[in-house]
């Protein structure tokens, strides 16, 4: 049994604002939780803060960042200091290569005043705990800016800090309060310059126990007082239990050196991710803070995710894992409906409106086809229509371009990203048609349905790719299919041409059928990792780890890319797909702080790793179907919640076999592309044996 003290948080943090390697961050805490600590590098006031090879250190930070393309907000720094102190913060200094980075434990040692510091962190708090390996006494510097000390009351401190990188609400707080165990000496706390206040310790060992809340003092001394019944270790126990419980869940064993280690990194990564939003009240009741009425109002609420990048990897893992944390989420999708008068696009806190397309929409229809949620359909279903039809005027929500949509049936290439937001909507509104269908509403599912094939409206056949369009209908001129942007999301016509994961067929069809598909696809990978800058002007990260890769135009460093791998399997060329990904697997991904090939994202890139190394993958979210791929481990048992579970078996798993021979399920041959989700929920043992030659 794989142990999460075996995981290593530091996958993918080597990243620069140049080049990504994940731009990941060593994040512990629990799965899915409302704060994460982490270990900061630098005193710069930037959204690169951890540097993985960096000896120097700032302390611990309470953080809620996503992506450093969003930024961080209500974030917090712990800096241990002799007793003395310092009258300036100073930067310290630790051994990376002897700290403890994992999900559910920090530890490290300052080593210029021999300060050891160990932490742990839970749903909506943790513990920290100093002890000076010289007998001296301790403080604790909490910095944040905007940051103000509120008051000490019943040996509990409270803090406030405000301090974000966009919210609806320009007063958005939240409340730190933190005390000892009983009998430690409570410290005396002291003013120790702008937006700083040290806790002042008489003692050489010392703890503070710290929670937060959004919605007030007195929720932050509610669930500051939910730890007060655990000591530490036994907070360490309790948070390293709640990611042991997910990955006993799936267990995986492979004879390759660290193989299974791959596997877990990346599960912990797609656990991190929506983060929770909302407070239990004395009663267990749920409750949140709406940053647009500025107010508390019951119910669930999840934040830091971007629909864009995640609802073709992660959100489909969790249908199949963890159904009922699913129905949460969506029911924190329905209040943010509720409260904004949109489905949410990019959460942090709030919505930031980044990246084209609804594609929250995907993650509606997928419990929908797969029978989950159906209490919240009716309301869901209302609410993409919504979104299909009403123009916002606020370009953070909805559709951006509806009304050139809705009228020319495509995007023009007047407005950004035409091309990517006409995929995008004709995918969405194809997924209002299985959620219609779902309900029973046929002519809604209909009139959608048929809406959905406004992708071939921006199809240029003479390329046999995405092209865009201008308002009076003709091709933009001097197309460039190596040119970025242009009408396309991050990157150029191979990356996003083949974005129809509604009617792949039809796409087939339009390319001049299967051998023309399949030429393209070939076409596309077999050329040289170069790129144009475009409309881009420069250029940006992606267009590097592009060009890092011995792909072709392939781009796996990016979300449109996800699925292009197994397009060939779904064009009759299964070995295809087959080379691709077991290569992608091989040479693409690490356990290393350069582990990924771009952006992770949310755990998109992880939640990718996991299903293609399980061996199929979620082409088409909405469709309650997998694509068939490689496997990539010896055995694989899933644990699936109705009690069931899959066994996934491949007894000739070596390197140098490349291909698929034959593949069973419960005994009988598997064939054709597709697996349903319905057959993996079912169990029973997948067996599959590879061979050396296509």
């Amino acid at each position: 049994m794989f142990s999460v003290d075996q995981i290593d948080t530091r996958t993918g943090t080597a990243s620069t604002y140049e080049f990504s390697h994940g731009n990941t961050l060593p994040l512990t805490g629990v799965p899915f939780g409302m704060n994460y600590l982490s270990v900061q590098t630098t005193q710069a006031d930037t959204p690169w803060w951890f540097d993985p090879h960096q000896t120097a250190f700032a302390g611990l930070r309470i953080t809620h960042q996503p992506s450093p393309w969003i930024g961080d907000y209500q974030h917090v720094l712990f800096t241990p200091l002799s007793g003395d102190g310092f009258a300036e913060t100073p930067l310290l200094t630790y051994d990376p290569k002897a700290a403890t980075f994992a999900p559910h434990l920090l530890h490290l040692t300052e080593q210029g005043q021999q300060i050891a510091m160990t932490a742990t962190a839970g749903l909506t708090g943790g513990a920290i705990r100093l002890h000076s390996l010289t007998g001296t006494t301790l403080r604790l510097r909490i910095t944040s800016p905007k940051s103000a000390y509120v008051n000490t009351e019943n040996n509990v401190i409270t803090l406030t800090t405000s301090n974000f990188s966009g919210s609806e609400d320009p007063d958005f707080t939240m409340w730190l309060t933190l005390t000892v165990p009983e009998g430690q000496p409570l410290p005396t706390v002291e003013a120790a310059g702008t937006d700083a206040t040290d806790l002042v310790f008489t003692t050489a060992t010392a703890e503070v126990r710290f929670a937060t809340s959004f919605l007030s003092a007195q929720q932050g001394k509610l669930n500051l007082s939910r730890l007060a019944q655990f000591s530490f270790d036994d907070l360490v126990a309790v948070h390293r239990e709640a990611w042991q419980t997910h990955f006993d869940q799936i267990e995986v064993s492979d004879h390759h050196a660290d193989r299974e280690n791959l596997f877990y990194a990346n599960f912990y990564r797609a656990l991190l991710f929506p983060m929770r939003f909302y407070e239990e009240d004395a009663k267990g009741a749920p409750q949140h803070y709406d940053t647009t009425s500025k107010t508390v109002r019951p119910g669930k609420l999840f934040t830091n995710i971007g629909f864009w990048d995640t609802y073709k990897s992660s959100f489909p893992l969790y249908t199949l894992l963890m159904p009922a944390q699913y129905h949460d989420f969506l029911e924190g999708c329905l209040n943010s409906f509720k409260e904004t008068g949109f489905l949410p696009r990019w959460l942090s806190p709030d919505e930031r409106g980044m990246m084209p397309g609804t594609m929250v929409d995907a993650v509606i229809a997928d419990a929908a086809v797969k029978g989950q949620a159906q209490d919240l359909m009716p309301q869901f279903l209302e609410a993409m229509i919504h979104g299909a039809e009403t123009i916002s005027h606020d370009p953070k929500y909805g559709r951006e371009g509806l009304a050139e949509y809705l009228e020319l049936g495509y995007v023009p290439a007047e407005i950004h990203e035409s091309v990517n937001k006409t995929l995008d909507y004709a995918y969405s509104d194809w997924l209002i048609s299985v959620v219609a269908t779902s309900l029973g509403k046929t002519e809604i599912a209909a009139k959608y349905a048929k809406r959905s094939e406004n992708w071939r409206n921006v199809f240029d056949p003479s390329v046999k790719l995405m092209h865009s369009k201008d308002k009076a209908g003709h091709f933009t001129p001097g197309f460039d299919d190596l040119a970025w942007g242009n009408g396309f999301t991050e990157g150029g016509a191979w990356q996003s041409s083949f974005a129809v994961y509604e009617d792949l067929p039809g796409l087939i069809e339009a390319t001049g059928g299967k051998d023309a598909f399949v030429e393209n696809l070939h076409k596309m990978v077999n050329q040289p990792a170069v790129y144009h800058v475009g409309s881009y002007g420069g250029t940006i990260h992606e267009m590097r780890e592009l060009a890092a890769q011995p792909f072709g135009q392939l781009a796996i460093s990016n979300q449109p890319s996800f699925h292009l791998p197994y397009l060939f399997a779904i064009a009759s060329d299964s070995h295809s797909t087959e080379l691709v990904v077991k290569q992608l697997l091989l040479h693409a991904f690490s356990t290393a702080p350069e582990g990924y090939p771009g952006d992770e994202d949310n755990g998109s890139m992880a939640s990718w790793v996991l299903w293609s190394g399980l061996g199929f993958y979620p082409v088409t979210p909405g469709s309650g179907k997998y694509v068939l791929g490689v496997p990539f481990f010896d055995h694989v048992a899933i644990h699936l919640p109705n009690g069931n579970t899959l066994t996934l078996t491949t007894p000739n798993n070596h390197d140098a076999l490349n291909f698929v021979g034959e593949r069973t399920l419960n005994g009988k041959p598997l064939n054709g592309p597709f697996i349903s989700h319905a057959a993996l929920e079912a169990g029973g043992e997948m067996r599959t044996t590879l061979q050396l030659l296509g």
